[in-house]
């Protein structure tokens, strides 16, 4: 019996979670999953990817899609969030630089997730990123099912005990 989390719960979790499993729809109907690093801010998760790219051909084309980010090793450990919505462009320059400070208060809360990287595999990457445009998308947080098992171990301990 997972328990939901609140709101609050839910914001601090993305705050703190680096990947998530973006699902869209390829041409052809069939659901595909994208792995990515996202960006929480105003009730909303951010990624960025080039305009070309698999995925955003397939947002584009429709742009209902489900984001799932979860953590956990153990079974009491496991907990997530699954946002079903619609992905959309941002091309509003401010909040495109909002996004952006997020993301830098992000990395220096868990870290970029490139420390212990190689140098030559970091110039690498960097150069990669810059190569082309990139596209900033958005996915509000319509509808939202979250989820965290330790609060099942909580609620069994106190029926255990008869409380």
């Amino acid at each position: 019996m997972a328990k939901s989390m609140t709101p609050e719960e839910v914001r601090e979790f993305l705050k703190s979670q680096r990947t998530l499993i973006l699902s869209t729809v390829k041409k052809d109907g069939a659901p595909v999953a994208h792995a990515l690093w996202f960006t929480y801010l105003d009730n909303a998760v951010y990624f960025d990817t080039q305009p070309a790219s698999f995925k955003a051909r397939n947002v584009q084309r429709d742009n209902r899609v489900c984001c799932l980010v979860e953590a956990g090793e153990k079974y009491f450990d496991l907990r997530g969030v699954m946002i079903q919505g619609r992905c959309v462009p941002v091309e509003d320059e401010a909040e495109v630089a909002r996004v952006a400070a997020a993301k830098e208060e992000k990395n220096a809360l868990i870290g970029s997730g490139l420390e212990e990287m190689p140098e030559w595999f970091a110039g690498n990457r960097e150069s990669r990123r810059q190569r082309g445009a990139r596209m900033l998308f958005k996915v509000p947080l319509e509808k939202v099912t979250a989820w965290n098992f330790g609060q099942a171990r909580e609620h069994y301990s106190s029926t255990r005990s008869g409380r």
